[in-house]
C-alpha cells in the first residue's frame, strides 16, 4: 500500500501565491495590449493633477517627452485658450469624469500635435480623491483632415454663393436640401424658407408628374436640360434654363439643379428675330428691285390681253347682229387675265410685306413655278436658258410660301448674276426637285458660270460675307436661316463640268397624305 507524498507546507504556500501573481501579470499584459492597440498613451495623475505615470504606445514613430511631475496646463500649449483650460480645470477640481478633451502642443518643427484625452477620477476605500487615470489619442492627422475639409467647404460655399447662377440641392422627392445665395436673392426667399420646399413652390412649369419624368431620365446617368419659369415672392415671373443631375452621397440619391436667368438671352433673341425679319424684308425688297422689268412684263401681258379682249367684246356687241357667244368668250378671257394680274400683284405684295402669310402645307414645285413666272423676262434679258426637272408627286412640306419663294428667287438671281460675264457655251440654269429615301424634298439649282472658289465655300452663308463689289452679304445668310427654320439645310458646291450648285432640303409635313411610308 502506497502512502500519499507529503508536500511541505512552505511549498504549498509558494504555489498558492504564484497563481495570483501570474493572474496579475496576465492582466497587466492584457492591459498593455489594450493600450498599445487602442490608445496612444495611458496616464495617471495624483490628487493635485500632476502626472505620476505615462506609458506611450510602441507604434508611435516619435513618442513625446514624458511630463511626470507637472500638470497638463504647465506644459507649453497652443490650444485651447484660457477659457478652455478654465472649464477643463473646473471639471478636474470637481473630480468628474471627462471625455475627449482636446489640446495642442507645439512640435520642434514649428507645427502642432493634437491630443484627445479622457479620464476617470480615482477614490480610495474611504472615498478620498486620489487622482485620475485615463488614456489619450493623438489626433493631429484627423485635425488636419478636418481643417482641410472646412477649408474646402468654405471655398465651395464661397464659390457657390458668389456664382451668378442658382444652385439647389434636392432629395429624391424634390425637397430642397440646400441653396446658394443667388437662389435666395433671385427668388426673394430666405434660405430657411427655401429649405424643405418642393420645386412646384416657385417653378411654374414643374409638378409631381414632370419631376418624376425628369428623375427617370437622371437615373440613367444623364443630364436633364429644360426651360422653366420661376416666380418670385412679389409674383413676377422670369424664364430660366435648368440643368439637373443626380449623384449619390452617403447612400442617398440627390439631385443638383443649376438654374440660369435667361431673361436677357430671351430679350436678345427677340431683338435678333426682329432684326432678322427686317433684313429678310429688305432682302426681298432688293430682290424685287432686281426683277422689276420681269414684273412689269408679266403685268403688261394680262393688261394688254384685257384691253384687246375688251375692244373685241365691244365690237361683237356693237355690230348690227351682235355675236353674244364671242362677246361672252372675250369677257371670260378678260376675267381670267384680271385674275392672273391680281395673282401677280398679290404675290408681289406678299413678298414685300414684313409679315409672311400663315404657315401651311406647300407644294415645292408650285413654289418654284411661281418664282419662274416672275423671273422669266429676267432670264430672257440675260440670255439664260432655263431647264426644269421637277419630280411629280412630291410630299408636301410645312412652311411659309413667301419665305421659300424668297430662297428660290435669291438662288436664281445669284445664278443669273454669276453667269453674266460668261459667254462660252451659253448660259444654262437647271432647277430640279426630288424626294430621297428619308422622305425629304431636295431642291437643286445648277448654273454653268465661273463656279465657286473652294476657299470661300465654307463662308458663303456667313452674315455680311460677300464676293460682290456692291453686295452686303445677307442674301445667302438669310436663305440659310429660312431653310434651317423650316427644319432643313442649305449647302453649296461645284457643278460638273463647270459652275456652281446650290441645294436645300425640306422635311415632309407631318400631315401630308402623300408622305412615303
Amino acid at each position: 500500500m502506497q502512502h500519499p507524498v507529503q508536500v511541505p507546507s512552505a511549498a504549498v504556500d509558494l504555489n498558492e501565491r504564484k497563481h495570483p501573481e501570474e493572474a496579475l501579470r496576465e492582466s497587466e499584459e492584457r492591459f498593455r495590449t489594450l493600450v498599445q492597440f487602442s490608445f496612444d498613451v495611458y496616464w495617471e495623475t495624483d490628487a493635485h493633477h500632476r502626472f505620476i505615470r505615462q506609458e506611450f504606445a510602441e507604434t508611435l514613430s516619435q513618442p513625446p517627452v514624458a511630463e511626470i511631475g507637472r500638470t497638463r496646463w504647465e506644459v507649453s500649449y497652443l490650444e485651447p485658450d484660457a477659457e478652455g483650460w478654465r472649464k477643463h480645470r473646473k471639471t478636474l477640481d470637481a473630480h468628474l469624469p471627462f471625455r475627449d478633451f482636446e489640446h495642442a502642443r507645439p512640435t520642434p518643427d514649428g507645427g502642432k500635435r493634437y491630443t484627445s484625452v479622457s479620464g476617470l477620477p480615482v477614490f480610495d476605500e474611504t472615498g478620498r480623491f486620489m487622482g485620475y487615470r485615463g488614456v489619450g489619442r493623438y489626433i493631429t492627422e484627423r485635425k488636419r483632415a478636418e481643417q482641410a475639409l472646412r477649408e474646402s467647404e468654405a471655398r465651395y460655399r464661397t464659390f457657390v454663393d458668389h456664382a451668378t447662377d442658382t444652385f439647389m440641392l434636392h432629395d429624391e422627392d424634390g425637397r430642397v436640401l440646400d441653396v446658394n445665395r443667388n437662389a435666395c436673392e433671385s427668388l426673394g426667399y430666405s434660405r430657411d424658407e427655401l429649405i424643405g420646399a418642393v420645386p412646384f413652390f416657385f417653378n411654374l412649369d414643374m409638378d409631381e408628374a414632370s419631376w418624376r419624368v425628369n428623375r427617370e431620365r437622371l437615373k440613367a446617368g444623364g443630364i436633364a436640360t429644360l426651360e422653366s419659369r420661376y416666380r418670385r415672392t412679389d409674383g413676377t415671373v422670369f424664364p430660366v434654363e435648368v440643368r439637373m443631375r443626380e449623384f449619390c452621397e452617403g447612400g442617398q440619391r440627390q439631385i443638383i439643379c443649376l438654374s440660369r436667368d435667361i431673361t436677357e438671352r430671351k430679350r436678345a433673341a427677340e431683338t435678333f428675330r426682329e432684326m432678322q425679319a427686317e433684313l429678310t424684308h429688305a432682302n426681298r425688297a432688293a430682290a424685287m428691285g432686281q426683277v422689276t422689268a420681269s414684273v412689269t412684263h408679266e403685268l403688261s401681258q394680262p393688261i394688254t390681253a384685257m384691253l384687246c379682249n375688251a375692244e373685241a367684246a365691244l365690237n361683237w356687241l356693237g355690230s348690227q347682229a351682235p355675236n353674244l357667244e364671242k362677246a361672252r368668250r372675250a369677257l371670260a378671257s378678260i376675267v381670267a387675265d384680271a385674275k392672273r394680274g391680281g395673282e401677280i400683284i398679290g404675290w408681289i405684295r406678299s413678298l414685300i410685306k414684313k409679315t409672311p402669310a400663315p404657315k401651311g402645307s406647300l407644294d415645292v414645285n408650285g413654289v418654284i413655278l411661281d418664282v419662274i413666272t416672275i423671273v422669266r423676262s429676267e432670264l430672257i434679258k440675260h440670255g439664260v436658258l432655263l431647264q426644269t426637272d421637277l419630280a411629280p408627286g412630291l410630299p408636301l412640306v410645312e412652311g411659309y410660301r413667301v419665305q421659300l419663294q424668297q430662297v428660290v428667287l435669291n438662288l436664281i438671281l445669284n445664278a443669273i448674276e454669276a453667269m453674266n460675264g460668261h459667254e462660252q457655251g451659253g448660259r444654262e440654269l437647271r432647277i430640279s426637285t426630288a424626294a430621297d429615301a428619308s422622305n425629304v424634298v431636295v431642291v437643286t439649282v445648277r448654273d454653268n458660270g465661273p463656279g465657286l472658289d473652294a476657299a470661300m465655300v465654307d463662308r458663303l452663308f456667313e452674315p455680311f460675307y460677300t464676293t460682290k463689289p456692291e453686295g452686303i452679304g445677307m442674301g445667302l445668310s438669310i436663305c440659310h436661316s429660312i431653310i434651317e427654320a423650316h427644319g432643313g439645310g442649305l449647302w453649296a458646291g461645284a457643278n460638273e463640268p463647270r459652275g456652281a450648285v446650290f441645294q436645300f432640303n425640306l422635311p415632309a409635313g407631318q400631315g401630308d397624305p402623300r408622305r412615303m411610308s
